[in-house]
């Protein structure tokens, strides 16, 4: 009797982990922050493409010391009363984590005129 006792207890430890395990991989996918090139198309490409009226920017248009000013000095100014286009109810800066920024910075700074690898963002 003692011997099935303790085979029904190492089964349901055996789920527990694995089950665990199972969350815990889910967690962390969900938490995963976005590449800075993904952000960039999703969220700064829309209302920065050709003819813009707001301006057209890809990581080409500045060098990496102007990007990182950008971040470091600009960003929340110049975005600050912008009003999202997707939801009119909130602010730009508001659906920005701190490391959705700096994801975007880094491929932004990565990716300059000046840096080894400049890119467009396509």
């Amino acid at each position: 009797m003692r011997l099935n006792s303790l085979k029904i207890v190492l089964f349901t430890l055996a789920i527990m982990m694995v089950a665990g395990v199972v969350l815990a991989e889910e967690k962390a996918e969900t938490e995963k922050v976005q590449s800075g090139k993904d952000l960039y198309k999703e969220r700064c490409k829309p209302c920065h493409m050709e003819d813009s009226d707001n301006g057209e920017y890809t990581p080409m248009t500045l060098i990496q010391e102007q990007w990182e000013e950008f971040f470091d000095d600009y960003w929340t100014e110049t975005h600050g009363k912008v009003v999202c286009p997707k939801d009119e109810k909130k602010m730009v800066t508001d659906m920005w984590d701190a490391d959705m920024l700096k994801a975007v910075r880094k491929f932004c700074v990565d990716h300059a005129a000046d840096s080894e690898q400049p890119m467009t963002c396509g």
